[in-house]
């Protein structure tokens, strides 16, 4: 009894880590370490987050490996991080049962919508409970913006704030258990990954993309075969934050080379650096971007229902389409692919296979160690063209075959049931009746290409061109639209009544 009453005595800054796990340029931890008070930095596993169905074993993978190095790191500085499993008001609760918590420092988060209404449950337990919730602006992302017009100025503002350093942390006097888990995922079982997490690493594939690796990049980026050596790979270090983009910025500042390439390259990756920002806004001003169309009047235009046999077709790299079957296999198996892949896969998809982009863009969610919700869900809507702003782009899946793997490298390496065909074959088939031998394993095309293409183009011109589309669009540049190039707006002309749309033109993010 005594040792409890002792206990409660403490008096604790809780530092409660997200998505966000680093120790430097880190605002909460080096707030929370500046008080008298000693700090308990904490991770908190909720089983009802890793139920949702945009989350996957991949995704914990990495997470785990992200935390077992910033326990690492945080012991060095004073206080490893203490890992607790349940659901968040609950751990709370027990917390405040055994310490009085002076405050809960945290980053904002954009997250998906089960993590904002998490995050406005604890604010509102805090406001009930009398405990500060103190959270912080993480990266760019302006929680509460009022004006777009501002956004890329405050930006950059942001940006320019030195790094916060490690701090020294207090250490918190008494022994506290760790907690292990075990976790069954339902739905796809892929696990591996390419990429190990933890800032060390996140750090290593930056270093060498400098060093020469990047060289190439705005020349290799587009090819599922040189991009994933030419880009710097550092999308999943970003996404869990084990880097922030204000010390990525910083590095490309203080490691410019007199190589004209990676110069050239540098400018590239940073104006990228910029557009993953700009999308993550868009998630932070509108959360409804992850379950409805960001123009209402696409709600209606595809079935919520999809057609399973498609759908399987495509998870599974099995379409009969080489090109688009060879990047789903590689997908799968590494976690990650380069963005001109993925927006043709979501264009195949949603156009070709007419499926709608929800069920399709968890199916990439689960498969993307880099699985950004802020990136993600405007993206897909945007290669699905349910924005009403962003031009309609459909991929050609057997011209970008030919264009990103002419000699047809890549499709031999993940669909190796075609090794045994010519080039000139290779790149035939999907087409039409071409004659070919495919073998018993690999499937016959499961739609005309010609037609499906047909069908999805008057169905999404049909919805442009309805009473009031136009006026709609215009709200949506306004919330949402790029501030940038404005004089590049996209003129719509396919219809009589011609009428103009800002386009926000489509960037890559291949980090």
């Amino acid at each position: 009894m005594k040792r409890e009453l002792s206990r409660k005595k403490n008096i604790v800054n809780i530092v409660w880590f997200k998505k966000d796990l680093r120790s430097s340029d880190h605002a909460p931890l080096y707030e929370a370490a500046l008080g008298e008070y000693p700090v308990l930095p904490i991770y908190v596993f909720e089983p009802d987050y890793w139920k949702q169905e945009d989350a996957a074993f991949r995704h914990w993978e990495f997470t785990k490996q992200s935390l077992e190095f910033l326990r690492a790191d945080l012991s060095t500085l004073g206080q490893a991080l203490v890992f607790r499993k349940g659901k968040i008001l609950e751990v709370f609760e027990d917390l405040r049962k055994e310490f009085t918590i002076n405050a809960i420092y945290c980053h904002q988060e954009t997250g998906n919508a089960w993590t904002f209404e998490r995050d406005k449950s604890v604010r509102y337990w805090g406001r009930f409970n009398g405990v500060k919730i103190l959270e912080y602006q993480n990266n760019s992302i302006i929680r509460g913006l009022a004006d777009r017009d501002k956004w890329a100025a405050q930006r950059d503002k942001f940006m320019s704030k030195p790094i916060i350093e490690k701090p020294n942390i207090r250490p918190l006097e008494i022994d506290l258990a760790q907690i292990s888990v075990d976790i069954n995922f339902r739905g796809n079982s892929v696990k591996n990954n390419k990429q190990i997490g933890g800032a060390e690493n996140g750090w290593k594939y930056l270093e060498s993309f400098f060093q020469g690796r990047g060289n190439n990049y705005r020349k290799d980026m587009s090819s599922p075969l040189l991009a994933e050596a030419a880009c710097s790979r550092i999308s999943p270090y970003l996404a869990y934050g084990n880097l922030s983009v204000r010390e990525v910025l910083r590095f490309v500042r203080d490691n410019l080379y007199n190589d004209k390439k990676m110069v050239a390259s540098s400018k590239s990756f940073k104006s990228r650096l910029a557009w993953k920002d700009h999308f993550g806004q868009k998630l932070e001003d509108d959360f409804s971007i992850e379950m409805a169309c960001l123009h209402r009047s696409f709600e209606k235009l595809r079935s919520k229902t999809p057609d399973i046999t498609l759908l399987n077709a495509w998870e599974n790299g099995e379409t009969g389409f080489p090109f688009v079957d060879a990047c789903m296999r590689y997908l799968r198996k590494t976690g990650w692919i380069n963005f001109r892949m993925r927006a043709m896969l979501m264009s195949f998809a949603s156009y070709h296979l007419w499926l709608d982009w929800r069920k399709s863009g968890k199916i990439l969610a689960n498969f993307f160690t880099d699985y950004d919700p802020g990136i993600h869900w405007p993206q897909v809507q945007m290669q699905s063209g349910t924005t009403g702003i962003n031009a309609i782009r459909i991929y050609n899946p057997i011209k970008q075959g030919i264009d990103q793997d002419p000699q047809g490298f890549f499709i031999r390496k993940w669909v190796p049931e075609l090794c045994h065909l010519t080039n000139a074959e290779l790149h035939k088939v999907g087409t039409g009746p071409t004659r070919l031998n495919l073998g018993s394993s690999y499937p016959e095309a499961i739609i005309d290409l010609d037609s499906a293409g047909k069908y999805a183009r008057e169905k999404v011109w049909a919805v442009r061109r309805l009473d009031g589309f136009n006026n709609k669009a215009q709200d949506i540049v306004k919330k949402h639209g790029s501030r940038q190039n404005k004089s590049r707006d996209f003129v719509n002309d396919r219809s009589k009544a011609s009428f103009k749309l800002r386009i926000n033109r489509q960037k890559s993010f291949d980090f």
